[in-house]
């Protein structure tokens, strides 16, 4: 190649974006581009004519091994002088089959990495909107301005109930007439020049929630319509299902409160009887409606403490709960007390009025303890009231509405009242929606030790003692009949707490009708009365408790019970006796 035609070349090669360099096989620059002195830092003027190893002898040695072997180097590494990498392919230049030069062409690696990393953005960011669509739960659909479907993801196909192999390349025309939906809301956006919602009507019955959003290009044309679907019939199943899963977990927790409830008001009540548990499983039962309940049974029984119970239970237990003692109220003034008056409304009546019973319980719960005692026209004003909830003030003429629950009591036979015509026989039926019969404590002897560790620890508390009984006198208070129930227990061991002289009560510090009660069998729960095994069982635990509360030791009672002491002290230790001088009752 003459010099001329190198010229000739290098003029061509300048205007080249890539740095171009050519050496001939002794290593002299015949080609260095302006893009290769700008690449490399050297003045192309300087380099030129003279060999490149002068320049940069790491890389014309690598360019020799082009010219020995006729090898090309792609994708080489350099460095210019200020440390910018540069890289370049250098491939062997023939002539008549010789190898007569190198070419090189480089450019700076930082703008070929910048491309590349552009390029690798662009990919990624198209990868993740791919991802996006794809995984959208809306369904999405993209059409051209023409409305030819470019893009379907997969939740329009499940709305749809179409294939996106299907309608990709269709128009929307050709799909509603094909059946696919009932109505285009991309034809409506290319109509309309502007976003529009509408509801369609997949083919499979499904109700979708479309909206179309124009998308506009440099001239302000539509260019693409970009359509969101969502389907109505599935949001209506999970609105459902929300509305199920609320209603669940209400009464989750309405049934968890209940229980926590009822398991802090048992822990109140004191009971161990099979019939009182009995009772209080009822009336925890009952607390959760508004039913009108009957408690019967005698004075001190217990009503008002299962009338507090059940309040506490209900749904009402926020709102107040008003005892009535309608045996304490004169006849006169009943009515006024009951529902209240008005100002002026009788002689002796306050100016401002009064508000009655039922109004105060309004939203709570209204005790009439003794409710046999109420005088037969009140008797029927009460049942007017629970007919329509209402109440008229004396004095007044508007009724007033209150939203109250009754809970009655009575120690009185109400139904031999009803046929003796004491008591109304329509609102005897109104109030025994939900009869309760609470027995005497005579008929729960289990009970009595109980309730005595109970009064105990209170009563030690009041009067700041340390009393304790001796099971001999609790086996006394077992045998006594109580016709004043728990009441009558109750104030006793307050009597008892406050006069015994020890700090332990024996049968000595007990009342007199209760030292004498005579011995007899009491049975520790229904169906054990006949249980001989049992009923000697108990007869031989009293006898042996009273044999050593009266001598004071095992050995004494034994002699006195006619057997060795090995055997009393073996059926002591039995029955819970052992060291029964110093055994006490105690919470």
């Amino acid at each position: 190649m003459s010099r001329k035609d190198y010229s000739l070349l290098r003029e061509i090669l300048d205007s080249a974006h890539n740095g171009i360099l050519l050496v001939d096989e002794t290593g002299e620059v015949v080609v260095f581009n302006r893009a290769a002195g700008r690449v490399t830092e050297h003045d192309p003027r300087e380099v030129l004519g003279r060999n490149y190893g002068e320049f940069e002898p790491e890389v014309w040695e690598d360019m020799r091994q082009v010219l020995v072997t006729g090898e090309p180097q792609v994708g080489r590494r350099t460095t210019s002088r200020s440390g910018t990498m540069i890289f370049g392919n250098r491939t062997p230049v023939y002539l008549d089959g010789e190898i007569v030069g190198v070419i090189s062409v480089f450019q700076d690696a930082t703008e070929y990495e910048r491309v590349l990393s552009e390029l690798h953005a662009y990919r990624q960011l198209s990868e993740q909107l791919d991802v996006i669509i794809d995984s959208s739960y809306d369904g999405l659909w993209i059409s051209d301005a023409e409305g030819k479907v470019v893009r379907v993801n997969p939740a329009s196909e499940r709305f749809a109930g179409v294939n996106a192999k299907e309608v990709i390349g269709c128009n929307v025309s050709e799909l509603v007439e094909a059946g696919y939906f009932d109505r285009s809301v991309t034809l409506e956006v290319l109509k309309q020049q502007a976003a529009v919602s509408l509801i369609q009507q997949s083919k499979d019955g499904r109700q979708v929630l479309v909206t179309g959003n124009p998308v506009l290009d440099e001239n302000g044309e539509i260019s693409l319509v970009v359509i969101n679907a969502r389907d109505l019939t599935a949001m209506k199943r999970l609105q459902e299902e929300l509305e199920q899963s609320r209603a669940l977990t209400d009464q989750y927790r309405s049934e968890l409160t209940h229980i926590h409830r009822q398991d802090e008001l048992s822990s109140r009540l004191v009971m161990r009887s099979k019939v009182m548990r009995r009772i209080f499983d009822m009336a925890m039962k009952v607390a959760r409606v508004d039913s009108c309940v009957l408690l019967q049974g005698e004075s001190g029984a217990g009503k008002s403490v299962l009338a507090k119970l059940i309040h506490r239970a209900s749904s009402r237990s926020e709102g107040p709960l008003v005892r009535v003692d309608c045996g304490g109220i004169p006849s006169s003034l009943i009515e006024a007390e009951l529902f209240g008056y008005v100002g002026g409304a009788f002689t002796g009546a306050l100016s401002e009025g009064k508000t009655g019973y039922f109004e105060l319980a309004d939203g709570g719960t209204l005790f009439l303890d003794e409710v046999g005692e109420l005088p037969l026209l009140m008797q029927a004003k009460l049942l007017r009231f629970l007919e329509d909830n209402e109440v008229v003030p004396v004095g007044a003429t508007a009724p007033r509405k209150i939203d109250v629950r009754v809970l009655a009591a009575s120690n009185r036979d109400l139904e031999k009242m009803v046929r003796a015509g004491a008591f109304r026989k329509d609102l005897y039926f109104r109030l025994n929606v939900v009869p309760i019969h609470l027995p005497p404590l005579r008929e729960r002897v289990e009970d009595i030790p109980h309730l005595i560790a109970h009064f105990l620890d209170i009563f030690n508390q009041k009067c700041g003692k340390q009393m304790k009984l001796s099971s001999a006198a609790v086996d006394r208070l077992r045998r006594y009949a109580f016709p004043g129930n728990v009441r009558e227990l109750a104030n006793l061991i307050e009597q008892l707490v406050v006069l015994s002289p020890g700090d332990t009560i024996t049968p000595d510090d007990l009342p007199a009708e209760i030292r004498q009660t005579p011995f007899e069998l009491s049975p520790e729960g229904e169906g054990e009365a006949w249980d001989l095994a049992a009923a000697v069982a108990r007869t031989e635990r009293e006898v042996i408790a009273r044999a050593l509360a009266e001598y004071g030791s095992q050995r004494s009672a034994a002699e006195a019970l006619g057997v060795n002491h090995s055997t009393l002290s073996r059926k002591a230790k039995r029955y819970g006796l052992f060291g029964a001088k110093t055994q006490h009752v105690a919470k």
